[in-house]
């Protein structure tokens, strides 16, 4: 807020009492112009008042950008890559004749086995198909020779003189043209694979459908 006040010259206020005390007035006028002429020209003094209040004069806030920590990087995607192929084992095979270990393809016909006579010691799968017209059967027997085993007098095995734990195992009856698996675990020593059907004039296995084989 800002006030004037007029301050009048020394001269003009002495031509103003003069004329109270009733001078002439050619007197006062000829004073009024001299006091007139000689005052200097009527100056303001300016008087600013200026506010106490305070000024707000703090920048107004921002927020700052947001930015990554310092020091840290993206994690990396690391490149794909192609699994490695499972190794595979050769299969394993007889040391002396070069037939799978797991699958020993046994032929059954009228009236014979055809099969390898030499193993390895161990766990054995015959796969044994019937090439004939009858129906056969696949049995495993331990003993020195088919002609060793108990046999009645047309040539079948019988079974019940066997020795405990002679007979290992045997298949299904098999169909003409169709396949089953016996799996059977040998140790070192002499086997007999027959087909024990049928009895009599007609036993299979006196007919010929026998095999003795040696396992070490």
């Amino acid at each position: 807020m800002t006030f004037t006040r007029r301050i009048l010259p020394v001269g003009t206020a002495l031509a103003f009492v003069l004329a109270a005390c009733g001078g002439s007035d050619s007197d006062e006028s000829t004073d009024t112009t001299a006091a007139t002429d000689a005052a200097p020209a009527t100056t303001d003094e300016v008087f600013t008042e200026t506010s106490d209040a305070p000024v707000d004069t703090a920048p107004a806030e921002t927020e700052p950008a947001a930015t990554e920590p310092a020091g840290t990087e993206p994690a990396a995607t690391p490149p794909a890559t192609e699994p490695d192929a499972p190794a595979t084992d050769p299969p394993a095979t007889d040391g002396d004749i070069g037939v799978p270990a797991a699958a020993i393809e046994a032929s059954l016909v009228e009236w014979a086995i055809e099969a390898p006579t030499e193993y390895a010691a161990g766990d054995v799968t015959f796969v044994a198909t019937n090439n004939g017209n009858f129906p056969h059967e696949f049995v495993v027997i331990q003993g020195e020779s088919y002609e060793s085993l108990p046999l009645e007098a047309g040539g079948a095995v019988i079974e019940d003189e066997l020795p405990t734990g002679a007979l290992l195992g045997r298949t299904e009856r098999i169909g003409g043209g169709s396949t089953a698996e016996l799996t059977v675990t040998l140790a070192p020593g002499s086997y007999v694979l027959v087909c024990n059907l049928g009895g009599g004039d007609n036993s299979h296995a006196g007919r010929g459908q026998r095999l003795d084989i040696t396992v070490s």
